[in-house]
């Protein structure tokens, strides 16, 4: 399958959220690529709360570093609403990759996690995790948020169900560059994110 503009979005509204204007530009014209129709743009964690209580979208994709409020403050904030906010899957995009920073993100309760620079094939197969794979939230006292155990690709193409497939590789200690992008999806929901023969 081919990654190619469709309509395959366009239901789907999203936020997105960063505080330097071209950043925000470069996402929307991504989602846009995508068939996205339905997106709104927020400068800070403070301003997305605000939007976000009045227009709650689909999908929230926000930057780590924000001011006032960072990504991880807002990603707390909505996990800890009393009513349906607390469910919007949430993917971080920053450069901010190093591993104790993606772990604060995941403890907080995210859903997917981006590494700059973005790519259309990146953005497009962690918005389909969660639209088509969506994991079921998790909701105790240490953590609310979604399960860190992404369903493999092994259960989806119905093989041994024992599971005695391939088990994912732990994540290796990263340099003073951070992780990469397959580290960070390992770290964040403990497996891979498959691409089923996208280009």
């Amino acid at each position: 399958m081919a990654l190619v503009t469709t309509d395959y979005l366009k239901p789907i509204s999203f936020l997105v959220v960063d505080d330097k204007p071209y950043m925000r530009r470069v996402i929307k014209n991504v989602l846009e690529t995508l068939g996205a129709k339905m997106i709104e743009e927020a400068n800070s964690g403070r301003e997305s709360v605000n939007i976000i209580k009045q227009w709650p979208p689909d999908v929230v994709l926000t930057e780590y570093w924000l001011n006032p409020m960072n990504g991880v403050e807002m990603l707390r904030y909505l996990r800890t609403d009393k009513g349906p906010l607390r469910f919007t899957p949430i993917i971080m995009v920053s450069a901010e990759t190093r591993r104790e920073k993606v772990i604060g993100a995941r403890n907080a309760g995210i859903t997917e996690y981006i590494a700059k620079p973005i790519t259309a094939k990146g953005m497009f197969l962690r918005i389909r995790e969660v639209i088509e794979r969506p994991r079921p939230f998790v909701d105790s006292k240490a953590y609310f948020g979604p399960d860190r155990r992404r369903r493999t690709e092994i259960m989806a193409e119905g093989a041994d169900r024992r599971g005695l497939g391939e088990r994912p590789r732990p994540v290796e200690k990263e340099g003073s560059e951070g992780l990469t992008q397959d580290q960070i999806d390992r770290l964040v929901a403990g497996d891979t994110i498959k691409d089923f023969g996208i280009r």
